[in-house]
């Protein structure tokens, strides 16, 4: 995540439409302005002079989202094909029942439909709603012009033709809640949708605890999603992590592994060519080995268990303490080794994880 004057900071990736990049999803993490009135529930009023970098700070190290009663909102470019919305929200609503319902969520699809760009007024209302959360209620003498920088950032890549997937919080409000935007997302095809709805909400679930590094992250949410995707049919997930492990395998060709990942709000410059196949692409196979390490091989017992750990002992000893190890290097030291080791054991790996309980 980074962080600037203007207050809004962004990590993404971009995907390429080969069959397992397309289910590795863009994150693009921003932090805005705004205050929580969405519908069906309502917050209390943020007061400009109660927001303070320390407050950001100190939601960032303990966690951002709690437990909701209420499903995400969704706010719809006009126009644009409900069947497309109905994929992505399915993926979504998987994700919510087996993580939970957290948030509060909202969530933001537009793009081209049948090649049309859509009408200036469909691309106004959904511009006016995008950013009356954020203007509403900003803090003074941190206002952003959220029209002619984010918003229209979003219209220019949907007019495009560009597609996108990430999630945006904002932290300045009491709850603070969570963006879920797609752009042109039906390009990445019809059962990908459903894939990055998974991979995103998985996001807001992680940020339920405290930050944790980018191979951490995106290897988790891309753990998820090809786990509950194959549940539902929408990945195989023997293939998808076959296919993930080539791709870390290049990266780790060229001399980069996870310590280089590390980072939980600036991704090093120098490391931007390797994002995708460090952090999701071998990320995705760190996750895999560690709860191969654990107790049972519960993949359910990881989402139990091991995030809270990240709550109470730090991201890098929930690490060690999980896949038990004595530290976060023998881990690394560990998984290199497994990275080292013929396909044939490295895809045999995939057969000792265990659903577990729910």
């Amino acid at each position: 995540m980074h962080f600037h004057s203007s207050l809004v900071g962004r990590r993404e990736l971009n995907t390429q439409k080969t069959p397992l990049q397309a289910s590795m999803l863009i994150q693009m993490l921003t932090i805005a302005i705004g205050a929580f009135t969405l519908l069906g529930c309502s917050g209390p009023e943020v007061r400009p002079d109660r927001f303070t970098w320390e407050l950001a700070e100190e939601r960032l190290k303990s966690g951002i989202f709690q437990q909701v009663n209420t499903p995400p909102e969704y706010i719809v470019l006009e126009g644009y094909p409900s069947e497309h919305v109905q994929a992505i929200s399915s993926g979504i609503d998987v994700a919510r029942e087996y993580f939970g319902n957290f948030g509060p969520v909202r969530v933001y699809i537009l793009g081209k439909t049948d090649g049309a760009e859509g009408t200036s007024e469909a691309y106004q209302n959904f511009v006016e709603e995008y950013c009356r959360l954020r203007t509403e209620w900003a803090p003074s003498g941190f206002e952003e012009d959220c029209f002619g920088d984010s918003a229209q950032r979003l219209v220019d890549v949907a007019k495009s033709g560009g597609q996108e997937a990430f999630q945006s919080m904002v932290i300045y409000t009491e709850p603070p809640y969570s963006e879920l935007i797609f752009i042109n997302a039906d390009d990445w095809g019809e059962t990908d949708m459903p894939l990055r709805g998974i991979h995103e909400y998985t996001h807001v679930f992680q940020c339920v605890f405290p930050e944790s590094p980018g191979w951490l992250m995106e290897g988790g949410a891309v753990f998820f999603e090809a786990w509950l995707g194959s549940k539902n049919g929408w990945v195989d997930f023997r293939t998808a992590m076959h296919r993930s492990l080539w791709s870390a395998q290049q990266g780790r060709d060229r001399g980069k592994g996870l310590s280089d990942m590390e980072y939980t709000r600036d991704l090093p410059e120098e490391m931007i060519p390797f994002h995708r196949s460090i952090a999701y692409d071998m990320g995705v196979w760190a996750v895999t080995f560690m709860i191969s390490r654990s107790n049972d091989g519960s993949v359910s017992d990881f989402r139990d268990q091991f995030y809270p750990l990240v709550k109470t002992e730090g991201w890098q000893r929930a690490v060690s303490i999980y896949a038990g190890t004595v530290d976060i290097d023998e881990f690394y030291r560990l998984f290199e080794e497994f990275l080292g080791q013929p396909l044939k054991e490295q895809l045999d790996l995939l057969k000792t994880l265990k659903d577990g309980s729910r």
